[in-house]
């Protein structure tokens, strides 16, 4: 079943190989000029213009690989030969599922640990390149870390749990990217809630992105709540840990619904 799954997905994920590899050249040139360079921002943002639009990539992985998974095999019609066989539909998908989801989970956690170490190398202390800041910036926040191994699981499962629902392909695509794409939005949006933030009494410097002033009964400042920029990584567990619940609960979906069709 290992060998048949990967022989039938085998141009997915040699693609994206080719594209972590990409990635990773490009990277590593960019990132060994920085110690050269007059101009570590321009470095940054020159590579950073164009590497910010891979943030949709756990798009592309739920319309490449989970989507078709179940679906293109509906409408061929093979799961009538396939689950008449002696594996039951429930390895059947079991292997497929779970294969395939490791593999995506490994290829985010490796094109996040490049893009954190790429990050790395640019220098903190100079006003020009604050923007490299993986917890003020949403994008990079998404791109480093722990958290492209969950969003590229959490893409995949959802085309197959959609596949599996659906039965047709474009109909599943269309679900995966209009799902992905708004649950992207949504967390950046409230991502700052994953914690209580800090108060810090005004006259203190304060160490993290501001949310917010905190004013007495005259209207006067008297503290600020911020989010600790060591907070990052407590950050990055929490919306990995959010994105794995959810992709438990679209696998059982997707199981659910083969079990309950034919």
């Amino acid at each position: 079943m290992l060998w048949l799954t990967y022989r039938q997905h085998r141009m997915q994920l040699l693609i994206t190989a080719a594209l972590l590899v990409a990635v990773g050249i490009l990277l590593l040139v960019n990132g060994n000029a920085v110690a050269t360079s007059p101009d570590p921002a321009k470095l940054f943002q020159d590579l950073y213009t164009y590497l910010s639009w891979l943030q949709v990539v756990p798009v592309a992985i739920g319309v490449f690989w989970g989507a078709p998974l179940v679906a293109a095999e509906y409408e061929r019609g093979t799961t009538k030969l396939a689950w008449t066989q002696s594996i039951s539909r429930f390895r059947w998908l079991g292997v497929k599922l779970g294969f395939l989801a490791v593999l995506a989970t490994l290829g985010g956690l490796a094109f996040g640990t490049m893009m954190q170490r790429w990050v790395e190398v640019f220098p903190t202390d100079r006003g020009d390149t604050a923007f490299t800041s993986r917890f003020d910036n949403p994008v990079l926040f998404a791109m480093t870390g722990v958290a492209p191994a969950a969003w590229w699981l959490f893409g995949f499962v959802l085309g197959t749990a959609a596949g599996a629902l659906i039965r047709k392909a474009l109909p599943a695509i269309a679900v995966t990217i209009a799902v992905t794409v708004g649950l992207m939005i949504g967390i950046a949006n409230f991502r700052d809630l994953y914690a209580e933030p800090k108060l810090v009494p005004l006259g203190t410097e304060p160490a993290g992105r501001v949310l917010e002033m905190v004013t007495d009964a005259a209207g006067e400042v008297t503290a600020l709540k911020i989010l600790p920029p060591d907070w990052y990584w407590r950050f990055q567990w929490t919306e990995a840990a959010i994105l794995a619940g959810v992709s438990i609960l679209l696998a059982a979906a997707a199981t659910f619904a083969i079990r309950r069709r034919s």
